[in-house]
């Protein structure tokens, strides 16, 4: 039997509430991100339940699939569009984040065609090892799209992945928040949004009762969809479902030697192995094929048959991958 995904639509949407609320305090809109679930439009649904305004998706394909299930929500594309994409984004998305003047142009012509504005953020590099701008050349392109008249430039954004460290992210926020300041001014213009992400930013500021003035949209995925600010350790968030997301993978063979081993019909194909993590005490989850993952039961409480179904909380990229190999079995509570 192929694995089968429970996911708690109700926990979702609490988490997203919990998440925007901590967020407002500190002037923050939160965009809720949906690519961890290739835009299931149930689970877009309950966030939007949970209060989410703005969708973001790194996938056109996903953006589509939660229009077309009838999410009118505006929708941000966070991974800047390549230039073919361009009557795409427009066409399915309110605003993209951007790191090329080429691509700029195009979005701007496919808007005018379309007759609307589209929304863009310039992302920077604050040589954090993702996408963006070089600071150096920002007064350029800033200028350069301010002219473009399909577009409207809203502000400056910034990436954090999950393993940057936490005593990075407040600084080089800061260093954003004032270069969109210098800019505005330079450029006469009001660069009003100062986007960040992702959940572990969340973390390392709001969740320590403090951020960065001016600092005010978060891109946030993982806290909402699984109550984790990170999910290596995982870093699990106080008063925050952790259950939102169900793995159950079956048995197909148990060996017993000096200890108990068993295969699971479940492999890196479906799943990222060093992010399962077993909701029954005394299960370790040991290495993966691309068909197999093998479980130590020595220690374990449940039943080592064959057959017998093993219940896994998951962490951002097993979920990730799960979703996006569309081999699990997905039911909504």
């Amino acid at each position: 039997m192929a694995p089968r995904l429970v996911v708690n639509l109700n926990a979702i949407a609490e988490n997203t509430r919990k998440t925007i609320d901590r967020c407002r305090g500190f002037g923050v809109e939160v965009v809720g991100v949906t690519k961890g679930v290739s835009g299931l439009p149930p689970v877009a649904k309950a966030m939007v339940a949970g209060g989410i305004r703005t969708l973001g998706d790194s996938r056109l394909r996903n953006i589509g699939r939660m229009r077309e299930a009838g999410l009118a929500q505006p929708m941000m594309l966070i991974r800047s569009p390549a230039p073919s994409e361009a009557e795409e984004t427009v066409r399915l998305c309110d605003a993209s984040l951007n790191v090329d003047i080429g691509v700029l142009r195009a979005l701007s012509e496919q808007a005018l065609r379309a007759g609307k504005k589209h929304d863009v953020v310039l992302m920077v590099d604050l040589d954090t090892g993702r996408e963006g701008i070089l600071p150096s050349d920002l007064p350029g392109v800033v200028r350069e799209a301010l002219a473009m008249k399909g577009l409207t430039l809203r502000g400056l954004g910034a990436y954090f992945d999950m393993r940057s460290e936490d005593e990075l992210h407040k600084p080089l926020i800061s260093r954003l928040v004032r270069l969109a300041g210098d800019l505005g001014k330079e450029c006469y213009t009001s660069l009003s949004v100062v986007s960040g992400g992702s959940s572990n930013v969340f973390r390392s500021l709001v969740l320590e009762g403090e951020s960065v003035p001016g600092m005010n949209q978060l891109r946030i995925g993982t806290a909402i969809l699984l109550g984790l600010s990170a999910s290596i350790g995982p870093r699990r968030i106080q008063g925050f479902h952790h259950d939102t997301f169900l793995l159950e993978a079956e048995l197909i063979e148990v060996k017993r030697k000096d200890r108990t081993f068993g295969i699971l019909a479940l492999g890196t194909i479906d799943v990222d192995p060093q992010f399962l993590f077993p909701t029954q005490s005394g299960i370790r989850v040991q290495r993966a094929t691309s068909d197999h993952t093998l479980v130590d039961l020595t220690e374990s409480q449940v039943s080592c048959r064959v057959g017998e179904r093993l219940v896994f909380e998951l962490g951002y990229p097993a979920l990730t991958r799960l979703i996006a190999s569309d081999q699990a079995n997905i039911e909504y509570l």
